[in-house]
């Protein structure tokens, strides 16, 4: 490629996917310092070919997970779930992660935040302007202009408000808005926004509970329907898919779970799908109490028609609990139940968290 054009070489370079790209900056200085160039970075990010991967979260260290689904519809055959190794992040321990164009915001162990891009092997920690604390909670997106992407952080405090930091000024703000919500699920990240489930309690019962989400432009909480009724006690979860779709998960205290997608997010229009809607009652063995807790992850795939919901066994609550439990997969369909162990965790580090991952030269 040497005797091609410049403009030709970073044209076809800027459409082999980032993981490509990333085992040939060795070979090349020119091409390691193009794949620097945060100009190139933002070309590749939207001319480039989207890998759709799996980060597991484990033992408070991320891990890569290979997933073939192929035959699955075929009842002789077994879906292949591997744990292939861990992503090179060495001495962090995550509790928490949020995907967001090829980023991936964590939550250590100590409540710090930090954004880190596995394929670049770049990392950011933010200073607060006060000490973080056990009980701030946080999202990360960004508000899309002139086109650039100016990520933001936010920071909801019980004690202190709420405030947001901006990477591209490297400085906080503190907001003049509320949060008048009890955020009960992990966050996911769609398009630049924040989405949460969240409960709203008055007199210290829950009044309501609903689809929240953050708007990083407006810098303004919105709360949104969902298509279904539920309560504190159901169990709710949130996924992104092929980052331009939000999937929720219910599963009520009957083993009746349900999944709906939505195609676009718009304040007025209403498009979620049903995806699937199952009796776990019927799928497993008589007298199995298998409930999903507001720790579960999951993921849809739309080619294959199943959904993916990573679950152990494990009870806080129980007075005999296990450390060590079994990594459990739960692959669902409306004819498909399957069960797959990948492992084991000790939950004395993390929940076996799952999350979609899009790899990416983005520069934080």
């Amino acid at each position: 490629m040497s005797d091609l054009p410049k403009d030709l070489v970073e044209e076809i370079l800027s459409r082999l996917p980032a993981t490509t790209l990333k085992r040939l900056r060795s070979t090349c200085k020119l091409w390691n310092s193009l794949f620097k160039d945060e100009g190139f970075a933002r070309k590749h990010f939207e001319k480039a070919a989207r890998q759709d991967l799996v980060v597991m979260l484990k033992d408070s260290r991320a891990h890569s997970v290979s997933v073939n689904l192929r035959g699955i519809h075929n009842n002789n055959f077994d879906p292949c779930i591997k744990d292939i190794g861990e992503l090179s992040l060495s001495q962090v321990d995550i509790n928490k992660m949020v995907h967001c164009n090829g980023l991936l915001f964590c939550i250590t162990k100590d409540n710090i935040p930090m954004v880190w891009n596995p394929c670049t092997g770049e990392t950011k920690w933010v200073e607060p302007r006060r000490v973080y604390d056990k009980s701030d909670r946080f999202a990360f997106g960004y508000e899309y202009k002139k086109s650039c992407y100016n990520y933001k952080m936010l920071r909801i405090q019980d004690a202190h408000g709420i405030e947001i930091y901006e990477f591209n000024s490297n400085s906080w703000r503190v907001l003049d808005v509320t949060c008048d919500w009890c955020i009960i699920t992990h966050a996911v990240s769609l398009e630049g926004n924040a989405y949460w489930f969240a409960s709203e309690y008055k007199e210290g019962t829950v009044h309501n509970s609903c689809l929240v989400s953050f708007d990083f432009s407006k810098e303004i909480f919105e709360a949104m329907d969902v298509p279904f009724q539920f309560n504190g006690e159901d169990i709710v979860a949130l996924s992104v898919t092929r980052e331009n779709k939000l999937a929720v998960l219910m599963q009520r205290w009957a083993l009746e779970m349900e999944i709906w997608v939505r195609d676009k997010i718009e304040p007025n229009a209403v498009s979620w799908n049903q995806f699937v809607e199952v009796d776990m009652g019927l799928k497993l063995p008589a007298g199995t109490d298998n409930m999903f807790s507001f720790n579960t992850t999951f993921s849809i795939d739309e080619d294959y028609k199943v959904a993916m919901v990573w679950h152990t066994d494990h009870d806080e609550g129980a007075e005999s609990r296990k450390w060590i439990e079994d990594i459990k997969i739960f692959i669902i369909g409306e004819d498909i139940y399957r069960e797959i162990v990948i492992g084991k965790i000790d939950f004395r580090y993390s929940y076996p968290l799952m999350y979609n991952y899009v790899p990416s030269l983005v520069q934080i």
